[in-house]
């Protein structure tokens, strides 16, 4: 079963959209495998209200360690499975924080080990910074990493939002040929568009 890792900075979306894309897909119910970085395993169920709710959220770090579902995806006369992994947000630097630390490396490992890379980025914050390398120089490593895979796309967040337009062609212009799927991981947009491409990958 080939393991798509969500991966990008801290806040950007990557919950969101996992609890999202599942219910997308069919699922009411979500049972959440974690790998903690610790090396232990837990298993917890969700419905979807409380994973929304105590799995996400404004603030930054609440994913804490590789955080994994099983999904079917419908297509055509049969469904194919596939692992969604969840992972703990990065930052540039080293965060004073040394449990978040070992998080963002356990992540950094993930991004080795995972079949398909999906990288999550913000547009409203590439809108705010503009200019030359508004993605920032984590993001286009992250891009250069998965590029490497067989299966990278990068999903360009928020593209509901009125500064998203602009701010997706600054990054179409840094990251040249990378496959991107403008997506809105609140309101399901695009995810039509991740289906396809994941489906092609499993």
């Amino acid at each position: 079963m080939k393991n798509f890792l969500v991966i990008g900075r801290t806040n950007v979306g990557k919950t969101m959209f996992c609890v999202n894309f599942a219910e997308f897909l069919g699922l009411h119910r979500l049972d959440v495998y974690y790998q903690l970085p610790d090396g232990t395993t837990r298993q917890r169920k969700y419905d979807l209200p409380a994973a929304r709710q105590e799995l996400s959220g404004l603030g930054q770090h609440k994913t804490r360690s590789l955080q994994s579902i099983q999904l079917d995806l419908p297509g055509g006369k049969g469904s194919r499975k596939f692992k969604l992994t969840d992972s703990t947000g990065l930052t540039d630097g080293i965060h004073p924080d040394k449990s978040l630390r070992e998080s963002m490396a356990q992540t950094l490992a993930e991004l080795q080990y995972a079949d398909c890379i999906l990288h999550l980025i913000d547009l409203t914050e590439v809108a705010r910074t503009g200019g030359l390398s508004a993605m920032g120089e984590l993001d286009l490593q992250i891009a250069e990493l998965g590029g490497m895979k067989s299966g990278y796309a990068m999903l360009a967040n928020k593209i509901d939002l009125p500064e998203a337009k602009p701010a997706l062609e600054i990054v179409q212009g840094e990251v040249g040929e990378t496959r991107i799927i403008p997506i809105s991981a609140k309101y399901r947009q695009g995810f039509r568009e991740v289906k396809e491409y994941v489906w092609r990958l499993v």
